[in-house]
């Protein structure tokens, strides 16, 4: 069974605190703990109920050297945080994000704040098969509850690194990278788009603020989605998978 301190260490990770203290996360759930055990993830161990056990011998039965305990339904409830816990949790060791990845195309994302449309983003970016991510300081944390659970398992695919956008914009200009800038107030149309080569990345900036002025300043190619309605903006995560899509059409 899981004892109380395990259980206070388990309830700090609901913290960027707690888990940049521990380099740990949490997931929860039948679907993310299937994703996780074929991953590269170092799962440190996991936590079942009595019930999910007798329901789900055949999941149990694939996971191979990994800790597996018994947790009460009442302390499973202490550690989650979501109110109907399915009945498996498990702590995982946060990866390193390795900027020397970053070779093909690639998302940056400026100043992201909503865990939910980070995680989203995350997950659009893996459909398309795009599997590096550099977010800027002032996003969200990539490993915020919220923002795995919106993500649906997408992370375990991914290389996330925290960059200062400026510097890094300024690195991929320099190794030949084309940067296609998400901008509002330009004129020129995601239909205009010519991609050169696999060498690119897409940059989007927030809902409520866009891209930074200095990061604009570094960026030459500006494109938008036309708009028809009157709707003010669409949100961030939609207008990604917009791009992503129109994007590989033109590969």
């Amino acid at each position: 069974m899981i004892s109380k301190s395990e259980i206070n260490k388990i309830r700090s990770l609901d913290s960027k605190k707690g888990r940049d203290l521990h380099s740990l996360i949490l997931i929860e759930g039948k679907r993310l703990i299937e994703q996780v055990i074929t991953s590269n993830y170092n799962i440190s161990k996991i936590w079942i109920t009595d019930d999910f056990s007798n329901k789900n011998a055949n999941l149990i039965s694939k996971i191979k050297d990994i800790s597996i305990d018994l947790i009460s339904d009442r302390d499973l409830k202490k550690i989650t945080a979501t109110q109907n816990p399915s009945g498996i949790v498990g702590v995982l060791e946060i990866p390193k994000g390795n900027p020397e990845k970053l070779n093909q195309p690639l998302i940056i994302l400026d100043n992201i704040a909503d865990p939910g449309n980070l995680g989203t983003i995350l997950r659009t970016a893996e459909w398309f098969g795009i599997h590096n991510v550099a977010l800027s300081k002032d996003c969200v944390d990539p490993y915020n509850s919220k923002v795995v659970r919106s993500a649906m398992g997408a992370h375990f695919n991914m290389n996330i690194i925290r960059i200062k956008i400026e510097e890094y914009i300024k690195k991929l200009q320099s190794d030949n990278f084309q940067i296609i800038a998400a901008d509002l107030n330009t004129d020129k149309s995601i239909e205009s788009l010519n991609l050169k080569n696999d060498k690119w990345a897409l940059l989007m900036g927030s809902e409520a603020h866009g891209l930074s002025q200095s990061v604009k300043n570094l960026i030459d190619c500006k494109i938008k989605i036309p708009q028809v309605g009157k709707i003010e903006s669409l949100n961030v995560s939609v207008a990604c998978g917009i791009f992503l899509y129109h994007m590989s059409k033109i590969k």
